[in-house]
């Protein structure tokens, strides 16, 4: 399963997504729990509340994944002024979680190899634009990306069809001449499926999903090389 032009998920699809937000949050929350002397488990459950009640706010938009927005309401839940502390925990989370990004094998292989097709690359993410822009830079994948759509320049997220449209767009390509890659069956593949985009499905977590012709399955990033593909 071969493309000229390629449309990436971002967020455990290039790199994993889960160890890096498990110690950003544990170091927010550790320092939050110190700060205003509150339980941990308070702590905790604030910042589910808040971040419950945000994408309750605002359902599938890019601005529901704003940690910025849940610190806001954090704060607020605790009796304590956002104007003060807001954007320390904000920096202090996704500082955190950037240093602690890992690209998953084979990633930087497949984009070389891709590089000889002569063709374009563009990443296909939910969440806000800013902080996509400082993962792709912090990963060192600025060097083979050509475009990036967000669900915050689109304003709805995938599987909308609004989102493939707009990377087929900046790729001046037909879905034909595109190829999906993503680890979310529901996000990225049945969305793909939709557009007529062919995908390769990185499924980690060994779902049960029925494929079609135009989708194939890999367990790992580094798998979609092993067949010389």
């Amino acid at each position: 399963m071969t493309a000229k032009n390629l449309i990436l998920d971002l967020d455990n699809t290039l790199y994993g997504y889960d160890t890096p937000h498990k110690i950003a949050l544990s170091t927010m929350l550790e320092r939050f729990s110190v700060t205003f002397n509150i339980s941990a488990e308070r702590a905790q459950q604030s910042f589910d509340k808040a971040r419950k009640n945000t994408h309750l706010d605002l359902p599938k938009r890019a601005a529901s994944h704003n940690r910025l927005l849940y610190l806001q309401k954090m704060l607020e839940y605790n009796a304590i002024n956002s104007m003060h502390y807001a954007l320390e925990f904000y920096e202090l989370y996704w500082g955190t979680f950037l240093k602690n990004m890992t690209l998953f094998e084979g990633v930087i292989d497949y984009l070389e190899k891709h590089r000889t097709k002569e063709g374009k690359i563009c990443i296909l993410t939910d969440l806000t634009a800013h902080i996509q822009f400082r993962k792709i830079e912090e990963l060192g994948l600025a060097k083979y990306v050509d475009f990036l759509v967000t669900s915050e320049e689109v304003g709805i997220e995938k599987p909308d069809a609004a989102m493939f449209t707009k990377a087929l767009q900046k790729l001046d390509c037909e879905a034909s001449e595109a190829l999906m890659i993503g680890d979310s069956w529901c996000k990225d593949i049945v969305g793909a499926n939709a557009m007529g985009i062919p995908s390769i499905w990185i499924n980690h977590k060994k779902e049960a999903q029925l494929l079609t012709e135009n989708i194939r399955e890999v367990s790992r990033f580094e798998n979609i090389l092993s067949d010389g593909k």
